[in-house]
This record gives structure tokens, C-alpha cells and sequence, in this order.
């Protein structure tokens, strides 16, 4: 008796699991535009840099020639450092007023990029993205699942892929950023005291 109710609870699991993966369905304009930026990573997105738009002390925003479906425009961010001359790209969606409809738009997101097949530059097999889904409350005002590449190339190694959802004053608004940034101990300050 027991040996059957540990076997219906099994399968119970896996016809749900088998359920949730219908249920996704791949946007491919969504995951072609992320493979499109993350393809420009190792020249640091130059080829897909367009117009700048703003100088900024610390950094410089540049509109992106690859928009991302839903949103008028994404920005390119080049930061001003000695040591980290990365850039960054971000799509904002447009705002929404209601918690569950936004928290629809990150959680659908989020399995984009979990489920994205990607075949990155001088890489033959196919590479994944992982992460942890932070669960949006409504309380809580944010939530951000942060991807990493399970990839051993050494250009993509501090890449990352973060959808976020955060509460402005007007409402809810979803983000994707990809990004390069190192481990915090990996960070050293741009400019060293020499000794003699």
C-alpha cells in the first residue's frame, strides 16, 4: 500500500513538471535579441553600439541597434574605469499597474532565458543558463534572478543575464540587463600605491 502511494506521488510529480514544460512556449524574437547581445560580448558590444545619449560622470549611455521586443529602445552603458572597461545592455518593458500582471511578464522572462539554447562565438556545443528564481512579492517591491553561462570560455566567464522586477512610484516595471562584472574579490581598485 505504501510502496503504491510513493508511486503515485512520483508520478504526480512528473506529470506537473511534464505540464509546466508545455505550458512554456519559446518567443523566438526575445531569445534571438539576447543571443545578439551576448554574441557582441567579446568586442564589448562595438557592433551593436549606435547613438550616444548621455554623458554621465562615471559612465556613457549609447542606444543599442538591437531592440528588444516590447520596449522602444535598450541602452548600452560604458563605464568610465582605468581597470573595467565593460559595458552593459538593458531593456526596460514598458510599466504596468497591477503586481500579478507584472509579475507574469518577469516570471515568463525568467524561462526565456532558462529555456535559450545558445551557441556562443567559437563554441561548437550548445551552452546553458542557470540561476536561482528570486519570487516577486509584492511587499518586497524587487526581485532579481541573476543567470550565469555554464560555459568554460574565458570571455564569458563573469557574464551575466539578470531579470528583475521592481516597484516605481507609478507601478511595475520589468528589466532584463546583461552585464560582465567580477566576483567581488576579485575586484581591485583602479588605481594601486606604487612602492618603491
Amino acid at each position: 500500500m505504501r510502496a503504491k502511494a510513493i508511486t503515485l506521488i512520483i508520478f504526480s510529480f512528473c506529470l506537473y513538471g511534464a505540464k509546466a514544460q508545455l505550458l512554456f512556449k519559446p518567443n523566438a524574437a526575445v531569445q534571438q535579441a539576447l543571443k545578439g547581445v551576448l554574441n557582441d560580448f567579446p568586442n564589448r558590444l562595438q557592433n551593436i553600439t549606435g547613438a550616444l545619449i548621455q554623458e554621465n560622470v562615471e559612465s556613457s549611455d549609447y542606444s543599442s541597434t538591437i531592440n528588444f521586443p516590447g520596449t522602444e529602445s535598450c541602452t548600452i552603458t560604458q563605464y568610465r574605469s582605468q581597470n573595467n572597461k565593460n559595458r552593459s545592455w538593458q531593456a526596460v518593458l514598458p510599466e504596468v499597474d497591477n503586481f500579478a500582471a507584472a509579475k507574469k511578464q518577469y516570471r515568463e522572462l525568467f524561462l526565456q532565458v532558462k529555456n535559450m539554447s545558445l551557441h556562443l562565438p567559437g563554441n561548437t556545443k550548445a551552452i546553458t543558463t542557470k540561476a536561482i528564481y528570486d519570487e516577486p512579492k509584492e511587499e518586497k517591491k524587487f526581485a532579481g534572478s541573476i543567470f550565469r553561462i555554464g560555459n568554460d570560455d574565458e570571455l564569458y566567464k563573469d557574464v551575466k543575464i539578470e531579470v528583475a522586477l521592481q516597484y516605481i512610484i507609478t507601478g511595475w516595471q520589468v528589466s532584463v540587463y546583461v552585464y560582465d562584472k567580477k566576483e567581488d574579490d576579485e575586484i581591485r581598485p583602479d588605481t594601486e600605491v606604487k612602492t618603491k
